[in-house]
């Protein structure tokens, strides 16, 4: 059971880890799982940064039985104006196939805290509509210890089938260099009028490039 999904995990990090800014690898009761994440701004010729920032995420995840393993990878474009606002371009390959979406973006980064969102919508016949927001702050404790705290919301909403896909994803720990490590929890609600919920807690470890 714990072989394959380190297994998996093995592979998934040998494939991906040199685009990567970010490695989370979480252990959950439910769900193991491996995120990659990259957040960079576009430089040009001179290696100056422009306006266009590229945003991409992989995740992949797996339970404890013979289920499949689930995959996700989302690569965004965007230009932003110097207030934060920007329009965003976003990819999103699912298990399901790919679905493009686009919207508006906006990004906050002051000090310890970050924050980066959008508002798009899915491009193809039976459209959704998200929303994104990823929370993060890391407050200085000490010369080599910070706390490590960040939240995620995901609601979609299916206007064709009136449906309500919630999701958020909560990490609480602390950072020393470039690690961090501490609890997590994800959490899911899915329906029309009444939400079948899922969960899974445990704990991760994190690596910043």
């Amino acid at each position: 059971m714990f072989a394959r999904v380190l297994g998996i995990m093995a592979m998934f990090l040998l494939g991906s880890i040199a685009n990567a800014q970010s490695v989370e690898a979480y252990l959950g009761h439910k769900r193991a799982g491996v995120d990659l994440m990259w957040f960079k701004n576009v430089k040009n010729a001179q290696e100056q940064r422009t306006p266009f920032l590229f945003f991409s995420r992989t995740r992949s995840s797996t339970d404890y039985d013979n289920s499949p393993t689930a995959f996700g990878s989302t690569n965004a474009i965007s230009y932003n104006f110097k207030n934060g606002l920007g329009l965003v371009v976003v990819g999103s390959f699912l298990n399901a196939g790919f679905t493009p979406k686009t919207g508006l973006q906006w990004v906050k980064m002051k000090d310890n805290f970050l924050f980066f969102g959008w508002l798009v919508a899915d491009l193809t016949e039976k459209g959704s509509i998200e929303t994104f927001g990823l929370f993060r702050y890391q407050p200085k404790i000490n010369k080599k210890w910070k706390g490590f705290g960040q939240a995620e919301l995901f609601p979609v909403y299916n206007p064709t089938t009136k449906t309500w896909n919630l999701t958020q994803r909560l990490r609480l720990g602390a950072k020393h260099r470039a690690w961090a490590v501490g609890l997590m929890m994800d959490l899911n609600q899915t329906g029309r009028d009444r939400l079948t919920q899922t969960n899974n807690w445990g704990g991760f470890l994190r690596y910043d490039f």
